[in-house]
């Protein structure tokens, strides 16, 4: 393995480590949105 495929590879990974790490954060917000407006629905609805 040369140097300059290794480098590609090592930055193919990153790529991914970054997709991965952003499409979490990304389901996490969504679920802290749809947590809210539960909560804003059963409080509307509650009172």
């Amino acid at each position: 393995l040369g140097k300059s495929k290794l480098r590609s590879l090592g930055s193919i990974f990153m790529l991914i480590r970054l997709l991965t790490t952003a499409s979490i954060s990304e389901v996490l917000g969504g679920a802290k949105i749809v947590c809210t407006i539960n909560l804003c629905l059963l409080f509307s609805f509650g009172s």
